[in-house]
């Protein structure tokens, strides 16, 4: 006789494929304690698009939201994505940049580039 298992079946879910045409360009980072914020763009069919997103560290491991504008989601509709295939657009957007498949660009910051005029500086005679 064989017995059941006492849970019930177990079923494996495999995480779908992300797009092979979504690449993610992060070039601004802030970090602000535990929360994280990140600008950039994405290339999806050959069409560059903001977004903003938000990291967050917390007790069930790090985190991220990713939002995009009003523009960015009517450029997603031309191309032809529903509602349904933009909620998956940024899902993938999200764990592009989770799993480290993001491109890391970072623009460089007028303070550090020593081109500030002296009138901003206040510590300047």
């Amino acid at each position: 006789m064989c017995a059941r298992p006492a849970y019930g079946t177990v079923k494996i879910v495999a995480r779908p494929e992300l797009p092979e045409d979504l690449e993610v360009y992060i070039d601004s980072l802030d970090e602000q304690g535990r929360v994280t914020y990140i600008s950039g763009y994405f290339m999806y069919r050959r069409t560059n698009l903001k977004f903003e997103a938000i990291g967050m560290e917390g007790y069930g491991g790090p985190n991220i939201s990713a939002t995009l504008s009003d523009a960015t989601l009517n450029e997603l509709r031309q191309l032809g994505l529903d509602d349904a295939e933009v909620d998956r657009l940024i899902t993938a957007l999200q764990r592009k940049i989770m799993e480290g498949q993001a491109h890391i660009q970072l623009q460089p910051d007028e303070k550090s580039t020593g081109n500030e005029r002296s009138s901003d500086n206040p510590h300047s005679n």
